[in-house]
């Protein structure tokens, strides 16, 4: 079978978010799959294909044509700016396009997305058919482990890490609550520091960015907030030493499509608080703690439960465990099976 993933639309901030870590590990181990043939398609000759899959879908920019060449699997991992309207505003254009991307939308031969959380939401939102969209979880980073101590003091050194200290990963995007997070965080002995790490977290230039900004000061926690935006994607084992020194990870997300984080976590053996909202339980499981993300005095106790009984919770084995079931062989084989299905009809 020939499987054209086309990358055309995929730009170079998506390679440190989920749909860059997507589309890199779907083909990685489609690859390894027997009779599949998969060509990545950036612009330039075409190959003669079964099936054509777009990893990304944009809501509100042409990423999907309307016309199709041959049958057609777009991923699309969340709707959160249909879920939270008035904070992302799209404009006349963006209106426009969001149309033209549902006209393409009704076309395409299947549907994938995260979790289940996002499959209501899609039929919710886009009015598509639920036996066109299909449940494929996604899986944490493999390079994401626990490092040797070593390698966690260099780490340690080099980004001048505090001795204890809550863990970020991620955007700053409306819904990642992070001034929330920070408010929740004040309420924190003074022992602990806050660790965030992502790229925009310093760009006060955007509203996010200088929100929080302002939370940090407003709280009067500056001095415990460590902002990382330069630890590089490869090599992996810097974050996963970030990681793997951290005594909780924090994902106090309003909504997530999956959340790889709280699995690149859990694979370094890292106790994790989430948000008890969106497709974060589907992940998590029973092993995580859960709060309301709308108040920060919840968010604050299940964080000061976690560190209190950190040395007696459950193993970091057990941890580890939970994240194995979530593989990103499990990931191609799935979508394998979609295109298979798609090329019969």
């Amino acid at each position: 079978m020939n499987i054209r993933i086309d990358i055309s639309h995929l730009h170079k901030a998506n390679a440190f978010r989920g749909v860059g870590i997507y589309t890199d590990f779907l083909v990685q181990h489609l690859k390894k799959i027997s009779g599949m043939q998969v060509h990545l398609y950036a612009g330039g000759r075409k190959h003669k294909i079964d099936v054509v899959h777009y990893p990304y879908f944009d809501l509100f920019f042409h990423t999907l044509p309307l016309h199709k060449e041959a049958k057609t699997v777009v991923t699309i991992h969340d709707v959160i700016p249909l879920i939270f309207p008035q904070r992302y505003k799209p404009g006349v254009k963006g209106m426009i396009r969001f149309f033209l991307q549902l006209m393409s939308l009704r076309t395409v031969s299947a549907i994938i997305t995260d979790s289940e959380c996002s499959k209501k939401d899609i039929m919710k939102y886009l009015g598509m058919p639920k036996e066109k969209i299909h449940v494929v979880y996604l899986a944490g980073n493999p390079g994401m482990r626990r490092q040797a101590s070593e390698v966690v003091r260099r780490v340690a050194l080099q980004y001048k890490l505090p001795q204890k200290y809550v863990l970020y990963v991620g955007d700053i995007n409306y819904n990642k609550n992070l001034p929330r997070c920070i408010e929740a965080f004040s309420k924190l002995p003074d022992e602990y520091s806050l660790v965030m790490v992502g790229r925009s977290l310093k760009n006060i230039d955007i509203p996010e960015g200088a929100a929080l900004q302002e939370a940090i000061q407003k709280n009067k926690v500056d001095s415990r907030v460590l902002l990382l935006t330069e630890v590089p994607k490869d090599p992996i084992a810097d974050l996963a030493a970030i990681f793997t020194q951290a005594s909780l990870y924090i994902q106090p997300s309003l909504y997530e499509g999956f959340g790889l984080s709280v699995l690149d976590a859990l694979q370094c053996g890292v106790p994790v608080v989430s948000s008890n909202t969106s497709s974060l339980p589907e992940i998590g499981g029973t092993i995580v703690e859960y709060c309301n993300p709308y108040d920060s005095e919840d968010m604050a106790r299940a964080m000061i439960n976690v560190l209190s009984r950190k040395q007696s919770m459950i193993g970091r084995k057990v941890l580890e465990k939970h994240a194995d079931h979530f593989r990103w062989e499990k990931t191609a084989e799935k979508t394998a099976k979609i295109y298979e299905k798609v090329v019969e009809r």
